[in-house]
């Protein structure tokens, strides 16, 4: 009788979870979220025109938090020879890389690696990473998710004026849940 019991809690149990994941975000609390419609970015285009020029380096903001009820935030990048930045985490939020051209070295926490067009790297919240750009030139396209304070984090970087200091970089990342733990990687 008592497995009996059990399989009949497991199955009512497992019942309740199915239906609660395929319910409409409203019904379980949430607000209703405005309807979604698809959307086409030219390479130089940026979501609602957010192009954060930092670091020496061009970022495009393609998919927003605002576009995926905050689950995620897609970014092309463009680097040039020895751009990086420096040795930092995040602490909320799990990135990609997918290299779509050129040639980067990536650290993720103690370990390096070299990826070139094609290759796709998974960066684990609460570990610091960097990279630096080992070709000429070189693309990527990077998603964090959940989309957190990444957007704002990259517009306050990009509002810095040349004269910032780093503890005016670390304020900023600070308050967008992420810091600065050391230098840029160097490619030598």
């Amino acid at each position: 009788m008592e497995n009996s019991s059990r399989r009949s809690a497991l199955k009512h149990l497992s019942a309740t979870a199915l239906s609660m994941a395929l319910l409409p975000s409203e019904a379980l609390g949430a607000a209703p979220a405005a309807p979604k419609k698809p959307f086409v970015l030219r390479r130089a285009d940026g979501r609602f025109q957010e192009h954060y020029r930092m670091m020496g380096f061009d970022l495009y903001l393609k998919v927003s938090g605002k576009d995926s009820d905050g689950q995620l935030a897609v970014f092309s990048g463009e680097y040039r020879k020895h751009d990086g930045p420096p040795l930092h985490v995040h602490y909320q939020q799990d990135e990609e890389f997918y290299i779509t051209e050129g040639e980067f070295l990536v650290q993720v926490g103690e370990e390096k690696f070299t990826l070139r067009a094609g290759d796709l790297i998974f960066l684990p919240r609460d570990v610091p990473h960097s990279f630096v750009t080992l070709s000429d030139t070189g693309k990527m396209v990077f998603m964090t998710h959940p989309s957190g304070g990444t957007e704002a984090l990259f517009r306050g970087l990009s509002q810095l004026p040349p004269t910032a200091t780093l503890d005016d970089v670390q304020k900023i990342h600070v308050a967008n849940g992420c810091r600065i733990v050391g230098p840029k990687l160097s490619a030598g």
